[in-house]
């Protein structure tokens, strides 16, 4: 009973180690895209992780040039923000949109435990506190709530240790940047400037690419009471992170616009939000 016990055991690691060796975690994902070399297939196949080098993400071997500072990493980053042409409209529309960056306005204390403004935050993740633009004008789509409508553009880069699958961000990132920049957006519609999450979907469009700039635009369309119904898309720019020794100029301005070839609108959300009762006992930490 032992020997066929032990023998059972050998066969089973056998096979284990076998499939272990033989397994390529960029199989599958290259097997999306065999129907053809469609326009997806062409913008994500950089991402693809290589067949005999690991992801860059994934390697721990210390690069040879000098590293940035965190510091340094961020500047390039804002003054990449600065470029881009919708960033460059919303704050020549100063008067119709507020900018804000509402993490960096979180007390200390109490951002270090805020999931985007905290845990979230740094080098290779959310490298600077997003931006955010606020409108509080009117639509003919929300004329009867005309007074509590608001829109957000939200502009942010996702770094490379922010992903699920080798190469692709992972897709509760992107719910998480929905849910945050959804609840700026309905803060106009509540007295208190507070809702919480009670509904929110999510539908995946395309693969998300790390080491990107992204534009999140969302949209409070309906509101009754204590209730406030939200819609938004997600984009990302094809422009990957400027050179460490470059000063951020932008050879091809094309790379900085959504309607640019490359950029890829990466999903769509839905949410409902509500005015808690308890809303005035709540922590303010914006």
């Amino acid at each position: 009973m032992s020997n066929i016990s032990q023998t059972a055991r050998r066969l089973f690691r056998s096979q284990t180690l076998s499939a272990f060796r033989t397994y390529s975690p960029a199989a599958p994902i290259a097997r999306l895209h065999q129907q053809g070399p469609t326009r997806s297939a062409v913008v994500h196949d950089q991402a693809l992780p290589s067949q005999t080098e690991s992801p860059s993400f994934l390697s721990h071997t210390k690069s040879q040039s000098t590293p940035q500072s965190p510091h340094h990493e961020s500047t390039n980053l804002d003054t990449l923000i600065s470029q881009i042409p919708v960033v460059q409209n919303l704050r020549e529309s100063h008067s119709t949109y507020r900018e804000t960056r509402p993490h960096l306005a979180i007390p200390p204390p109490i951002r270090q435990h805020h999931f985007v403004g905290g845990s979230l935050a740094g080098p290779g993740k959310l490298a600077f506190a997003p931006y955010m633009w606020l409108s509080t004008g009117k639509s003919e789509a929300q004329a009867e709530n005309a007074d509590r409508a608001s829109s957000v553009v939200s502009v942010f880069h996702i770094g490379q240790n922010l992903c699920g699958h080798p190469g692709f961000v992972h897709g509760g990132l992107l719910s998480v940047l929905f849910d945050e920049a959804f609840a700026r957006c309905v803060s106009a519609a509540f007295p208190s400037g507070l809702g919480m999450t009670a509904n929110l979907n999510v539908d995946f469009r395309k693969p998300a690419l790390p080491d990107r700039m992204y534009v999140l635009r969302t949209e409070t369309v309906k509101v009754e009471g204590r209730k406030a119904w939200v819609e938004g898309r997600m984009t990302y720019l094809p422009l990957a992170l400027p050179s460490a020794d470059s000063h951020s100029i932008v050879a091809d301005s094309s790379l900085l616009r959504e309607d640019s070839e490359g950029a890829v609108m990466v999903a769509e959300a839905k949410a409902l939000f509500i005015e808690p009762k308890f809303a005035d006992s709540m922590v303010k930490i914006y």
